[in-house]
């Protein structure tokens, strides 16, 4: 009995010695977590932003643009123009005569003249008209200046001065003298140079066709106070097919179409 009392406290002993050897353990690591230092993480080294370059850098040379010319306006000044502008305060030369006048073959009364470019145009635009049934006649074309002093006065005798001073007879100021103006009726002459002119289908006419051949209504209702002339429903202008185009399409007078103020 007393070789196995022996032998347990030995079991126990040698158990007990595990158990505090396990305990020490234990307790070694459980210090060693808390206490060793983790090691510093290292300091990023800050990114170095290159300082920009100061090297001149050459500008593209840029070729000079030749100065381009304006469109060309039209001449509303030379005497001898198509668009040649006349009014009592731009007054044409006692002496001007247009140098190619000729006689125009339409149907007429007596003999009229035009310029040569006008007179073919109007010569074709009668010929449109009697293509449509419209029978027109030339009631007055080019008038020199002498003719128009004397129509001035006739007017100033017979009418009155106010009538004279608002119709196309001021020497030096009509467009008859340049050749390029037209007085237009009906072929039998009703309503020759009078309102009643516009009752007709010839004046309709003229006003949705004259343009195609250079030809403008100079003097169209409404504007007294622009051009200085009363309506004048038979007076015709022409200026060239191309400007006529212009002119009828913006429903100007030549004065607002060209900025004409004085």
């Amino acid at each position: 009995m007393n070789n196995l009392a022996q032998f347990k406290s030995k079991l126990i002993t040698i158990a007990l010695l595990v158990v505090a050897i396990a305990i020490g353990l234990f307790i070694l690591n459980f210090k060693g977590c808390n206490t060793i230092s983790p090691e510093p993480a290292p300091t990023p080294t800050p990114e170095v932003t290159p300082e920009p370059s100061f090297e001149p850098v050459e500008e593209p040379v840029v070729e000079e643009q030749p100065e381009v010319e304006p469109e060309p306006s039209v001449d509303l000044e030379s005497e001898d123009s198509l668009t040649r502008y006349v009014s009592q305060t731009h007054l044409l030369s006692e002496s001007y005569v247009p140098a190619d006048l000729r006689k125009v073959n339409v149907h007429t009364a007596s003999d009229q003249q035009l310029r040569e470019e006008a007179a073919v145009k109007l010569e074709e635009m009668f010929k449109a008209a009697i293509d449509d049934r419209i029978y027109l006649k030339l009631v007055s074309g080019y008038r020199s200046y002498q003719e128009q002093a004397d129509l001035f006065s006739y007017y100033t005798q017979t009418r009155g001065a106010y009538y004279a001073s608002v119709v196309d007879d001021h020497p030096g100021a009509s467009e008859h003298q340049l050749g390029l103006g037209a007085d237009i009726g009906c072929w039998n002459g009703a309503c020759e140079l009078s309102y009643c002119f516009t009752q007709y289908a010839d004046y309709t006419w003229l006003q949705e066709n004259s343009w195609k051949y250079g030809w403008i209504e100079r003097y169209p209702e409404g504007k007294q106070s622009v051009t200085s002339i009363v309506y004048s429903p038979w007076h015709y202008r022409y200026v060239g097919v191309d400007e006529a185009a212009k002119i009828y399409e913006s429903g100007l007078t030549m004065e607002e179409y060209y900025g004409i103020t004085d």
